[in-house]
């Protein structure tokens, strides 16, 4: 767990109401308020449009930690969160959830990766893809908690599926997949990558991965969460049951 538990509940929202019901035993609980530094903290999308967490108030946010040039695990984030976006979309509480994925690497993560990153999956109305200056999005995840390291690879390097420039850099980190209510307060996390199907990874994002990348598809870790756990984790933050 990267987010510290704390006692206390705000006032409830009538837009995003908690489920009575007992929360999904998937993850963790969490209860406190999203710190300011986070929720006004500058941020750009893909189209290169400023905005901030702060400005999704109202909406509940999944919020996970990215990069375009991950290899291993993060390919498989994205595919199970725009899973569950998809189908969530398709239901009355589609306009009631965001999913955002905020890069760790803002260097290297300008506006053409995250625009051709996203063009690789669905198109969804309820996923944005975000970076900021790299002072703004580490103090994001420092906030958060999210590890990151910077690792130098060794040849041969792996190429860049963008631009195809060589990579001689590679960012270990957490995963981590944070919810956020309409209150903006922390409600629940979940660890570690999901669990899709390797066709459900777009076809040039897997060709990037590398070998463990693959084998993480292909045999996920037994505490790997699913698309449908996520679905079943806001519909109990929405008050809609599990």
């Amino acid at each position: 767990m990267v987010l510290s538990v704390t006692a206390g509940c705000g006032a409830s929202d009538a837009a995003v109401e908690p489920s009575p019901g007992a929360a999904p035993g998937i993850g963790t609980t969490l209860e406190g308020a999203v710190p300011a530094s986070v929720l006004d903290a500058p941020l750009v999308d893909e189209h290169g449009h400023h905005t901030s967490l702060g400005a999704l108030r109202g909406k509940v946010i999944v919020l996970s930690d990215v990069m375009t040039l991950c290899a291993e695990s993060c390919p498989i984030i994205t595919a199970s969160m725009v899973s569950a976006a998809r189908d969530l979309d398709r239901s009355p509480l589609g306009s009631r959830v965001e999913f955002v994925s905020l890069t760790i690497d803002p260097v290297r993560d300008d506006a053409e990766h995250l625009l051709a990153y996203q063009r690789q999956f669905p198109a969804l109305r309820n996923w944005a893809v975000l970076t900021g200056s790299p002072t703004v999005v580490g103090r994001v995840w420092n906030t958060l908690g999210v590890w990151r390291h910077v690792t130098h690879l060794k040849p041969p390097l792996p190429r860049d599926w963008v631009t195809g420039t060589r990579l001689t850099t590679d960012i270990a980190h957490t995963d981590e997949l944070i919810f956020i209510d309409g209150h903006q307060r922390f409600r629940y996390e979940m660890d570690g990558y999901g669990n899709v199907r390797p066709s459900m990874i777009p076809h040039r994002i897997y060709r990037f991965m590398d070998a463990l990348g693959h084998r993480n598809v292909a045999t996920p870790d037994p505490g790997s969460w699913t698309p449908a756990q996520v679905e079943q984790v806001l519909h109990w933050l929405l008050g809609s049951g599990s």
